[in-house]
């Protein structure tokens, strides 16, 4: 049985994740969201953390996309997050809507588990496998035209828990929530919360377990 909390988020996610991570020192990966010109868009998170973090350092691959952004002012550098080193540890890593798009994920949540500070948490958020609207959609329309042609995986909290489990992480708490402003001003008149097969996203925050390797052996590594 899962020992975290599982809740449900009636709110934007850009305000949740704003909230959560309010006074610290923050990495958000993957935080081009394709596009700099995304910045201007009411939906990019990056900004958002931001402004509420004490700092924020943004990682994404795409290189021409994160020189843009550097010059107006973000600090964002370029690299695998599978691999990259960063040289330093922070109180939380934020991976919005990447992992679904990695080949690599044990890479991943391993490589960022490593850039967690000990008291830090990652938080991670995907398109939950089983949105009701997904399996529709599975039956009703050609998956070539409707689903995101960079997606590579499906996930739920009982996958993202085994994955975390298997790189010296733990769930801390789950939660359900769409990104659909329809849907949510339709479940706010009707007072319904967003259960799971309402839910087209998950979001997980996990932890570092007692097995994982502690923080000076840790820092002594990526410094090498």
């Amino acid at each position: 049985n899962a020992m975290y909390t599982v809740q449900r988020l009636s709110g934007r996610i850009q305000d949740f994740l704003s909230d959560f991570v309010r006074g610290k020192n923050v990495l958000d990966v993957g935080c081009v969201q394709h596009f700099a010109t995304f910045e201007a868009t009411d939906t990019w998170l990056h900004k958002y953390l931001v402004r509420s973090a004490n700092s924020v350092v943004g990682l994404d691959l795409l290189e021409p996309e994160a020189a843009k952004l550097r010059e107006r002012g973000y600090d964002i550098r370029s690299g695998d997050a599978c691999s990259v080193s960063l040289g330093q540890t922070f109180d939380g890593v934020v991976a919005g809507e990447i992992i679904e798009h990695l080949d690599s994920p044990a890479a991943f949540v391993s490589n960022m588990a490593r850039h967690l500070n000990d008291e830090g948490r990652l938080v991670i958020t995907t398109p939950y496998a089983f949105f009701v609207l997904h399996f529709l959609e599975s039956i009703f329309s050609s998956g070539e035209r409707r689903w995101n042609p960079e997606h590579v995986s499906w996930y739920c909290p009982f996958t993202l828990e085994n994955l975390l489990r298997r790189n010296s992480l733990e769930i801390e708490s789950c939660y359900y929530f769409t990104r659909s402003r329809k849907l949510r001003r339709l479940l706010s008149i009707f007072h319904i919360p967003c259960y799971g097969f309402l839910a087209s996203s998950i979001l997980i925050i996990a932890r570092k377990s007692a097995s994982f390797p502690n923080a000076p052996e840790m820092q002594a590594e990526m410094s090498t």
